[in-house]
């Protein structure tokens, strides 16, 4: 699958302010977006079904950790995001739902 991201449409994020989202694929198992965040946004949110997090430009900080550009986070089911943005915004690649499954060998039948 191949996405122009320049021309997607982005919407903002319910409930959480300064984020912006637009969607790139969606399915049962798995939710995957393109965020904007704005320089200086605090996020706290749950996630209960796991997260990946690709950091596409710009930084932000997590855990006492500072995540910059090509930076990945991967956190469990369960945890909760607590990230504060850069200066500079950024974009991230988001991926959710997928790590709630339980894993599974592939069937030599």
């Amino acid at each position: 699958m191949r996405i122009e991201t320049c021309e997607l449409s982005f919407a903002p994020a319910p409930d959480v302010p300064g984020v912006k989202f637009a969607v790139l694929h969606e399915s049962a198992w798995e939710l995957v977006l393109l965020e904007r965040w704005a320089a200086g946004t605090n996020i706290a949110v749950p996630i209960p079904w796991g997260i990946e997090l690709l950091v596409l430009d710009g930084s932000f900080i997590e855990g006492g950790e500072e995540f910059t550009r090509l930076s990945w986070l991967r956190l469990p089911a369960g945890a909760t995001l607590r990230a504060a943005a850069g200066r500079g915004g950024r974009k991230v690649w988001v991926k959710s739902g997928h790590l709630a499954r339980e894993p599974r060998l592939p069937s030599t039948a």
